[in-house]
């Protein structure tokens, strides 16, 4: 049976708990889509990616530049992405 599963917020927070993502993924083979959402908090004093999008979103909506808070959100994810040992790009993706 194929199976759809869903991973996000706190599960995806750091490259740590991508790698516990995947072997939860690999432990069984239905499992074979797969929907990322946006990482959580690291700890107690950290910003979820989906507030820093929203935060964005508020900024950009009044005229005022959000190039800090999108910087922020890409560091998030460069930390993932090294912590995974990837060689990803994401200069396209936050131009």
């Amino acid at each position: 049976m194929k199976k759809v599963v869903k991973f996000g917020g706190s599960s995806l927070a750091s490259a740590k708990q991508f790698k516990k993502v995947a072997d939860i993924i690999r432990a069984d083979k239905g499992r074979r889509y797969v929907v990322p959402s946006a990482p959580g908090k690291r700890n107690d004093k950290d910003e979820k990616v989906t507030d820093l999008l929203y935060q964005c979103y508020d900024a950009a909506s009044q005229g005022k530049s959000y190039k800090r808070i999108l910087d922020k959100i890409r560091e998030r994810y460069e930390e993932i992405i090294d912590g995974l040992h990837l060689n990803v790009n994401l200069d396209h993706e936050f131009q």
